[in-house]
């Protein structure tokens, strides 16, 4: 027997002795009470006992709490006052339009454009004489063109991208981001709507008639201008009659001259507005209500909603439309609802405080007029109402939390909610 013990020693780690039986009586401890040796065990790998980490966890889910609870309560309340943490001279002259341009403020008209910064500081610049400058915005790309005249400039942040002039009166421009523009043209019985780069090199011409299409109320591009949406106007059957118009430009539909994809007809109904929500969203906006259309090249009706109320303004961003209509309430005389291009109501708001421009503007609803600024969240709660100190002239959002820019005849303000 100790000869087979002697043989089978190899099977023992190397260095390790018989063992001890003080040790296999603690080993067989330890098994019987595991939870005991993982506590130790535990304590001494992190320094605490179980009362400390009992503690610990405790202030951790405090300090979640806290910040929950700040994050609701700043999510919820309505600012009523704010602090303007720097001010501009401003020197425009009476009937100066703003828009952002990027993170960039342009100011136009008829003598020409400026691009400055949110503390007014000039970026570049140009001259040109409009009796009635237009403009559209793509991205970062915008274009001012001279309605009834001839001449055209694109821009886009870093300056002039090119400028031209058409030989017909311009009625409504249009431009996508890499600087196409989308004119409409008036001549003596036709009208036309022809694509320009930013040079002003022609790239597609659409005759409309008042008898065949009808008159183009507007005009939409995607923002790389490879499709195009047109609303006509026109009389069908002694009644007015709305025909939405798809046109793609990609080199697959070359071969058509005239670049039809497909048309929709809306009889008895206006369509003053359609644009692009992105690339695949075609949206018509009408004086009854919406219809988006699916991203096929010969659209169809995904959505429509119609309201059976007067609407009295709207405005939509990349993800949502919202309309304002009057309400019935006395004390609350207008009503906000918002919706998503899938056609599910976001939210529906009442509100009481006069307005002349309402618009998205990063994420949230903007109402301002020249006395008042109001901010909603698209969940529907007010986050900011105020009477500004100075008469309004624009009022925008800046980046950073509770921060926007308000323009007066004389001043920009950077201001900050509180």
């Amino acid at each position: 027997m100790k000869r087979i013990k002697e043989k089978l020693n190899f099977l023992k780690p190397a260095g390790r002795n018989q063992a001890d039986p003080y040790e296999t009586q603690a080993q067989e401890i330890r098994l019987l009470h595991p939870e005991d040796q993982e506590q130790k065990e535990m304590a001494v790998s992190t320094g605490m006992g179980p009362g400390k980490r009992k503690l610990f966890g405790i202030g951790i889910l405090a300090a979640v709490a806290v910040w929950w609870a700040l994050s609701y309560y700043s999510s919820h309340r309505c600012y009523t006052e704010y602090k303007i943490l720097s001010t501009e001279e401003n020197t425009d002259i009476a009937g100066t339009e703003y828009a952002v341009l990027g993170s960039s403020i342009a100011k136009y008209g008829p003598d020409g454009i400026f691009c400055v910064n949110s503390r007014n500081e000039l970026k570049w610049s140009a001259a040109y004489s409009m009796q009635t400058p237009v403009t559209d915005i793509c991205g970062k790309t915008m274009v001012i063109a001279e309605q009834q005249g001839t001449q055209v400039y694109v821009v886009n942040e870093k300056g002039v991208m090119g400028n031209f002039k058409t030989t017909l009166p311009i009625m409504k421009a249009r431009v996508s981001e890499q600087g196409v523009t989308a004119l409409i043209l008036k001549d003596a019985d036709v009208t036309w709507i022809e694509l320009y780069d930013s040079a002003g090199t022609e790239l597609a011409k659409i005759k409309a008639t008042l008898e065949d299409s009808g008159y183009p109320l507007d005009v939409a591009l995607t923002s790389g201008a490879s499709r195009m949406m047109v609303s006509y106007l026109g009389i069908r059957q002694g009644s007015l009659n709305t025909k939405i118009a798809f046109y793609d430009f990609t080199s697959a539909a070359e071969s058509d001259e005239s670049h039809l994809t497909g048309t929709l007809d809306y009889p008895g109904q206006v369509f003053p507005e359609v644009y692009y929500a992105d690339s695949v969203t075609p949206v018509a906006v009408s004086d009854t209500g919406f219809v988006v259309f699916d991203g096929k090249k010969a659209p169809g009706e995904k959505e429509r909603i119609t309201f059976e109320r007067e609407i009295l303004s709207s405005f939509h961003d990349g993800n949502y439309i919202g309309f304002v209509f009057p309400n019935e309430a006395a004390d609350c005389r207008y009503e906000m609802e918002l919706y998503r291009y899938s056609g599910k109501r976001k939210m529906k708001k009442e509100f009481d405080c006069d307005y002349e421009k309402v618009k998205m503007d990063g994420g949230e609803i903007l109402l301002y007029d020249a006395k008042n600024c109001m901010v909603y969240r698209t969940s529907g709660m007010q986050r900011f109402q105020a009477a500004y100190e100075k008469q309004v002239s624009y009022f925008t959002k800046l980046s950073g939390s509770g921060k926007y820019l308000v323009i007066t005849k004389d001043s920009m303000d950077r201001i900050q909610i509180s």
